[in-house]
């Protein structure tokens, strides 16, 4: 990873969670980080950024001028509209972001010779598929909107790298969890802020199974990317998920132990529409091409979040 440093990378969807703390650990490490988000983001204050960029990259003409201005060399691209839920809701905005987005900072990258791109993807693009883990040879099994637009971006990378031979590297990611989320529509920080706030946590059905991982670990893999060698990896898809394998009500049980509050789980007996039952992935390739494995336990993991989320609301109340 050191051939890197010092070489201007861009990370698209700074402001969000998981972009917050990639530039933290890439500003911590040396890189010139450049980051584009659609609006003001205070948690990037904190670090030693080289320049922050405002616009929406499913614009071709601002990614096509920023591309040109700054000349990057890598490309971490994790812009896009993550929230099954939003997707449903407004599926217009969620194609163009995931779809016209990708397609505009893969084809800048190749037009500006960029040399390295790391896609932000998840596992959602495997669907509801019965056959778990999921393997990254399966074929992608969409069916609501979001799950369908992260399909596109990841097969039109995939073609850019078929085509063009691009420096294309796709991370399909399960779950990330961890501080500064601050996303309360997901599991761990809608629960969290609940017992928080003096209130019952409350789910849906329960029985759903998924997989968590912690920030940390999602940008060590994230920056395991940057390592691995074009002409020694079969393909440029890679799995990251953990053994944090867990239906969500257990999950809530242990996010209210590890509180230690004494509240009771409120649980609706009838599942969200098109839940998917199972849903988790192998990572037996990022361990063996990468030399990658997680390192937190969830039990470790939701402990660091839980202190994170009670200072952090704590603050907001004084």
């Amino acid at each position: 990873m050191q051939i890197w440093k010092q070489k201007p990378v861009l990370v698209t969807g700074g402001s969000g969670f998981v972009g917050g703390h990639l530039i933290q650990r890439l500003t911590q490490q040396g890189f010139r980080v450049y980051t584009v988000s659609r609006k003001k983001s205070p948690i990037n204050k904190k670090y030693n950024i080289e320049k922050e960029l405002y616009g929406d990259v499913s614009d071709w003409a601002f990614v096509t001028k920023i591309f040109k201005a700054n000349k990057f060399s890598i490309c971490f691209h994790l812009a896009s509209q993550t929230i099954v839920e939003t997707g449903t809701v407004s599926p217009l905005q969620t194609l163009k972001t995931n779809i016209d987005g990708a397609t505009h900072i893969l084809e800048a990258s190749r037009r500006y010779l960029v040399d390295r791109v790391i896609l932000a993807s998840t596992a959602h693009v495997y669907g509801d598929n019965a056959n778990v883990p999921y393997k990254e040879y399966y074929t992608p099994r969409p069916s609501r909107i979001y799950e369908t637009s992260k399909v596109c971006a990841d097969i039109i990378a995939q073609s850019y790298i078929a085509t063009y031979n691009s420096p294309i590297f796709i991370g399909r990611f399960t779950n990330i969890y961890g501080p500064s989320d601050l996303n309360f529509s997901r599991i761990i920080p809608k629960t969290m802020k609940s017992i928080i706030d003096g209130k019952e946590p409350a789910i849906w059905g329960g029985k759903a199974v998924r997989d968590f991982l912690y920030i940390d670990d999602a940008i060590d893999a994230y920056l395991k990317l940057l390592e691995v060698d074009m002409k020694k990896t079969e393909n440029h898809i890679f799995n990251f998920g953990s053994n944090n394998i867990i239906t969500i009500k257990d999950l809530v049980s242990k996010i209210i132990d590890i509180s230690g509050v004494d509240t009771k789980l409120k649980i609706e007996q009838t599942n969200r529409r098109d839940e998917i039952k199972s849903q988790y992935v192998s990572w037996n390739k990022a361990k063996r091409v990468l030399d990658w494995s997680p390192k937190i336990s969830l039990e470790s993991g939701l402990r660091e979040a839980y202190n994170w989320y009670s200072q952090y609301l704590k603050e907001l109340q004084e």
